[in-house]
């Protein structure tokens, strides 16, 4: 066999084996190392998402856990670690000195629990509308931690007599009873008034310079200290209430003179000027009319409101006066 064909031969073999390797690697050894190339690139892309994901779950995390610190670092409530009922007691008794009569404290016991331990109370009394809002008012934003439960309220009219003119006063008065829950013994950290080594103050009410420390509360962010309006005044009363200032009863008073925008009035043998605006009983003067000569006042009679007018007795003269101008003819 020549070398021609020799060398022929095995440019032949290697020709066959670079295709057959070309071949193998093209469409088994590539395909494979491709799919093993994109799995690795899915997962590298997943878990940039997830550590993207990650991050921002972080950051709202980081973001609520800041605003948890900054809202538990703004308490104003106290869980002091001792309380005394006598505490209490003398904080009831501070709010209720004037516009109570009776008000009645029982104790109910007491209760304890590894978190915190709390006295409870059975509170009873009478009083004004505005007096018993501004008890609850009170308890409920004091810096001592308090609980109002089962707050029950009922009206009645009281009818009372001045000692020195004698004259009867008509009062709506308010009824009440509630439990009240004071808490202390608060587990540590739990009431703003623990210091920042841990150890808690003796007691909110002997410690002046724990109220200094505390956070003030705006006043916007608490609850009117009044009450808006007085939900048991009745809308129209059964009983007028009394005269009770001795101001003009304008139904038996006597309208005597006008001098431009005051009026005199006769009323139990006295003379009294009154203007506009100027208050009388059930109500006030809303006219004076000179030309007219009348008064005209606007009362309300226990929710009802009338208008009454008094007139001046003139004579014929003045009536004439008053009256339509007739024209005679004139003489040619």
């Amino acid at each position: 066999m020549s070398s021609i064909f020799q060398n022929m031969i095995v440019l032949t073999l290697c020709w066959f084996l670079a295709i057959g390797g070309g071949v193998y690697t093209t469409f088994f050894v590539q395909p494979a190392e491709l799919e093993r190339l994109e799995k690795a690139e899915q997962v590298a892309r997943m878990k940039q998402a997830e550590m993207a994901s990650l991050v921002a779950e972080m950051s709202e995390s980081e973001f609520a856990a800041n605003d948890i610190v900054t809202r538990w670092n703004s308490r104003y409530k106290v869980i002091p670690q001792t309380l005394a009922t006598e505490d209490v007691i003398r904080f009831l008794n501070g709010l209720t000195d004037d516009g109570f009569n009776p008000f009645d404290i029982s104790f109910d016991g007491m209760q304890e629990s590894d978190e915190y331990n709390e006295f409870s109370f059975d509170i009873e009394g009478r009083g004004g509308f505005n007096e018993v809002y501004n008890l609850v008012w009170s308890i409920e934003n004091d810096q001592q931690l308090y609980r109002i439960e089962e707050l029950e309220l009922n009206h009645f009219d009281l009818i009372t007599s001045d000692p020195e003119s004698g004259k009867q006063r008509l009062e709506v008065m308010v009824s009440f009873s509630f439990s009240l829950h004071a808490y202390f013994g608060g587990a540590v950290g739990l009431s703003a008034g623990d210091s920042e080594d841990g150890s808690a103050n003796a007691s909110f009410f002997s410690d002046n310079d724990l109220k200094a420390e505390l956070p003030e509360v705006p006043l916007h962010v608490l609850p009117a200290r009044t009450a808006g309006m007085n939900p048991f005044a009745p809308l129209i009363m059964q009983n007028i209430p009394p005269n009770t200032h001795g101001l003009i009863n304008i139904e038996q008073a006597e309208l005597l003179h006008i001098v431009g925008t005051d009026a005199v009035l006769q009323w139990e043998e006295d003379e009294y000027v009154v203007g506009i605006g100027d208050p009388v009983y059930l109500g006030q003067v809303i006219s004076v009319d000179p030309r007219r000569g009348t008064l005209v006042a606007r009362l309300n009679k226990g929710g009802i409101v009338d208008q009454i007018e008094l007139s001046m007795d003139l004579d014929e003269l003045y009536k004439q006066a008053r009256g339509s101008v007739r024209l005679s003819p004139s003489k040619q």
